[in-house]
């Protein structure tokens, strides 16, 4: 996806504007820690200007939610972190995107090279773009520095793999790409800059090497299901338990999407259509895919679709009434900020609704859940309608998650 100069200045201004922590799901077992969702915000940086200063957290800030429902804590640092903490790694010619000068001459730096033949714009070892359509992609051998916005906004690739001769990862260099699900960084690599992988909300697994030893603090902000993959006792491994990141020193490996059958991530996004029928062959509903489709009002996601991805229909501030069929995951952060959703029903079959999955939905007040339901995630509910009312069978997890929360509810399901 490629944007034009003003709005690259334009981003880069909102980049100096905006600061905050990396954001996870709830805690897993043996190998991992999951850290409390910190915030959600716009994931197109013509809109995050526009965020309340409430639902941004900086680095290391305590933040204490208004509403008595609940509230997020921060873990204050062990000694052990302290000591691993990132050493501060600067190379020359770093490139400050809250210049707008600087932004200017970045992005006209790149219209004058011309890719190779694999799309990749390089010039003297450093990685300044790509404009190629491979949903997997080899960076090469002899790249020694993956240049600020070098991948910016784009929607096309789903695996990068990273080669021992690149030390330095930019600013930005990866910002919002809606479909990135999995990155593997061999060993090599010194820098990792600050929002270098904001807000890619499909992100799953980053593996990451002990060469690593400094990471930004912003570098993985608002993924929500993001695991880091890195050795024990590394920089990678400090800076996830800090910023209540998953973490794991296993291997991970990448699962490759079978496309034929999924909505792809950002495929609708920003659409104008009032209606939408989702085909019965669709099995998942990737990242983005609805996000910002503010005309759509209702919307039932049939049964053999598996889950629906992180942010998935986010900011879809039209939508009323969601049906969702048997759907068996509802990923964090689904439908999050569709702040004029009232009724939402879900059917047998959905087993796990995920963190902040309708968090927002500020006019959300009659909720309906089936007894296949067994996992809600404590955050899945946050400040939604003032007076909700949970329908849902006796004895369920719904009926004991809207007690623990205090709200309302009746067994007329």
């Amino acid at each position: 996806m490629k944007k034009t100069i003003a709005t690259a200045i334009i981003s880069a201004i909102s980049l100096s504007m905006l600061v905050s922590c990396g954001s996870t799901s709830e805690s897993s077992e043996n190998d991992s820690v999951r850290p409390e969702k910190n915030t959600a915000a716009s994931k197109t940086t013509s809109e995050a200007t526009s965020l309340s200063a409430e639902k941004i957290r900086l680095p290391g800030e305590d933040q204490t939610q208004s509403s008595t429902k609940s509230s997020s804590k921060k873990n204050s640092k062990t000694s052990s972190d302290k000591n691993r903490n990132s050493e501060k790694v600067t190379f020359p010619s770093e490139i400050d995107l809250s210049d707008g000068n600087a932004a200017m001459d970045l992005e006209k730096k790149k219209r004058g090279i011309k890719p190779d033949d694999d799309g990749f714009i390089i010039d003297d070892g450093i990685l300044y773009d790509y404009d190629g359509t491979d949903s997997e992609i080899h960076i090469p051998d002899d790249v020694t520095r993956i240049e600020a916005r070098a991948f910016w906004g784009n929607d096309v690739v789903e695996a990068v793999y990273i080669p021992s001769s690149v030390e330095y990862i930019g600013d930005s260099a990866f910002w919002s790409c809606g479909a990135l699900r999995y990155v593997e960084i061999e060993d090599g690599m010194k820098k990792i800059s600050d929002r270098a992988f904001w807000s890619c909300s499909a992100l799953k697994d980053v593996v990451i090497p002990e060469s690593v030893t400094s990471i930004g603090s912003t570098a993985f902000w608002s993924i929500p299901e993001l695991t880091i993959h890195a050795p024990k006792g590394s920089v990678a491994e400090s800076f996830a338990k800090s910023n209540r990141i998953s973490y794991s020193a296993g291997e991970a490996e990448y699962e490759k999407l079978d496309t034929e059958n999924v909505i792809r991530a950002r495929q609708y996004e920003h659409a104008d259509f009032s209606e939408f029928t989702i085909p019965e062959n669709i099995t998942s509903i990737e990242s983005e895919a609805f996000q910002y489709c503010r005309k759509l009002k209702t919307i039932t996601i049939p049964a053999n679709v598996k889950y629906i991805a992180p942010n998935a229909f986010e900011y879809c501030e039209g939508l009323e009434t969601v049906i969702i069929d048997g759907c068996p995951e509802i990923k964090a952060e689904a439908f999050e900020y569709c702040s004029n959703l009232k009724t939402l029903i879900i059917n047998d079959g959905c087993k796990s609704i995920g963190e902040s999955a309708f968090a927002y939905c500020e006019n959300l007040n009659d909720i309906y859940i089936a007894a296949s339901v067994d996992k809600i995630d404590k955050r899945a509910f946050e400040y939604i309608g003032d007076n909700p009312v949970f329908h849902a069978p006796s004895g369920s997890k719904a009926e004991r998650y809207a007690n623990s929360m205090s709200y309302a509810h009746d067994n007329n399901i």
